[in-house]
Order: structure tokens, then C-alpha cells, then sequence
């Protein structure tokens, strides 16, 4: 069997990255940190018209907000942790020696700095009470990331 000098070269990267790759590895499960108010029981769905302030407190516990609109009108405000986890994400840029394969020269390359990064995964639902009774809701998803 003879090979060209094409394919040689293109053998031997192909072998090397090929070498370079993990196997992934198994993770512990993640589980999501959970704080003192957490995602309610009952999630927007179950939330009716016409229930009233007293009725939504007793499901839901205190709002993290409340306003009062025009006339008649309340504005109640929870915030719900749904996730909190961390990964790996590259935040700098640093040169370290390497060898080019095909030349065998040495080099200089740019290589990431992995550093941990906190997510937190938050959900807002705002409700509108009109005279005491539950006239409509609005929900959000946000995300905060900040470096440990």
C-alpha cells in the first residue's frame, strides 16, 4: 500500500484530534439550589378570574411587590428562583507553547481560561387585581450570571 503526500499529513491531524477528545464524562445530577421562596405549588395555570387577594396570599405566601394603580385597581409582584446552577465558561484568552504539526516548529497559540459562572434562572409573575379580585397575569423568565 502506498500513500501520497497529501494524505499523510492529513492522517496524522486527523489522528491526533482525534486523540485529543474526551470521552464525556457522567455528572452528578444536577440539582437546583432552592432558597427560602421558591417556585410556587401551584404554577399561572391554576390561577383563576375572580379569586380574590386573600385566596391568592394563602396559595402563593407574601408578594415580593406590591402596587397600588388607578382607582380600585392592586398590583401584586412574586419572584421565583425556578434554577440555580454553574458551568464552565471561557472568560479570558492566554498564549501557551504549542508545536505545529506539520512543520514541527514551535509556536505560541491562544488558548481559553475556563472560569465557573453562577446562573440563576428567575421567573416574575405579575398579577392585576381590579376590586380585590384577580383580573389577569402576565409571566417572565430572566437569567442572572455573575462569576463566583
Amino acid at each position: 500500500m502506498t500513500t501520497n503526500r497529501t494524505t499523510l499529513p492529513i492522517l496524522v491531524i486527523a489522528l491526533l484530534l482525534g486523540a485529543c477528545t474526551s470521552a464525556p464524562h457522567e455528572a452528578a445530577p444536577s440539582t437546583p439550589t432552592t432558597t427560602a421562596k421558591t417556585a410556587p405549588k401551584d404554577n399561572p395555570k391554576n390561577l383563576r378570574k375572580g379569586m380574590t387577594e386573600a385566596e391568592i396570599r394563602a396559595v402563593w405566601g407574601e408578594p415580593k411587590a406590591v402596587h397600588a394603580g388607578k382607582e380600585g385597581e392592586t398590583i401584586l409582584v412574586y419572584l421565583f428562583d425556578v434554577l440555580t446552577t454553574q458551568r464552565m465558561v471561557a472568560a479570558a484568552m492566554k498564549e501557551v507553547p504549542a508545536v505545529d504539526l506539520l512543520t514541527g516548529e514551535a509556536k505560541m497559540v491562544m488558548e481559553p481560561v475556563l472560569t465557573p459562572q453562577k446562573v440563576i434562572v428567575t421567573q416574575t409573575i405579575v398579577l392585576q387585581l381590579l376590586d380585590g379580585r384577580l383580573a389577569s397575569w402576565a409571566r417572565k423568565l430572566g437569567e442572572e450570571r455573575s462569576f463566583n
